[in-house]
């Protein structure tokens, strides 16, 4: 990171890093780019192992695709995030979490420029996930839907997504509700994943997506081989 970007993130850091973790936020384990829209900082946001300085990271990076310069993060919280470790969301990245969303997110969790995680309910990211630009992972449809003549409890609620370790999605995918990846899975550009995905160390691609290869590999899972599924 640039010495000016660090300094230019100083404020908005500060004031996220006091708003959810007291004197002891101070440390800054979390900085902030001064493009980054603070939409609503409340809820709850948890570290669950020790970090540190700068060891998550919102707004940085640069896509050469995208104008980072007018590409802005927002961070928008009002329920849970929970971070399991080092961390890094893309310039334009906005994570959303609603009152009753809980959002984990593994060690080495990585989000490239321009995705957005709209979390309702439940979303779970493993160790080493990688998602590149324009991605979308949501877990509602965000509009109820009733049966014709019965205005009782929608038919279409939000169902939780979990990703397991090491799992790579492709530009401009879309893992929708209810969705399940395996470890060591690359979901291929464009992909709509809408259900449970079954076998480890392959791709995954179409509309909706199914298994294209088996037995690869890629190389964030390269990097640490217990992880090994």
């Amino acid at each position: 990171m640039k010495a000016i970007d660090y300094i230019l993130s100083l404020p908005k850091s500060l004031i996220f890093n006091l708003s959810y973790f007291g004197i002891k936020g101070l440390k800054l384990p979390v900085i902030i780019s001064h493009r980054t829209y603070l939409k609503k900082i409340s809820g709850t946001v948890i570290i669950s192992n020790t970090i540190k300085t700068g060891g998550i990271r919102i707004g940085f990076g640069d896509v050469p695709a995208f104008d980072k310069k007018r590409s802005r993060s927002i961070f928008f919280n009002e329920g849970t995030i929970v971070f399991s470790g080092r961390a890094k969301v893309g310039h334009g990245g906005k994570l959303v979490v609603c009152k009753e969303g809980r959002l984990n997110l593994g060690n080495r969790f990585n989000l490239s420029a321009e995705s957005l995680i709209y979390c309702t309910k439940s979303i779970t990211f493993g160790d080493y996930n990688l998602i590149s630009w324009g991605v979308q992972v949501i877990d509602s449809d965000l509009h109820d839907i009733y049966s014709k003549g019965n205005i009782g409890l929608p038919i279409n609620p939000p169902k939780a997504i979990k990703t397991e370790n090491s799992v790579w999605l492709c530009a401009r995918s879309n893992i929708l509700k209810g969705s399940y990846i395996p470890s060591h899975s690359i979901i291929a550009s464009n992909a709509n994943v809408c259900g449970v995905l079954d076998s480890t160390h392959s791709i995954y691609g179409g509309n909706p997506a199914k298994l294209i290869k088996q037995g690869i590999t890629w190389d964030s899972a390269a990097r640490d081989y217990k992880y090994d599924s």
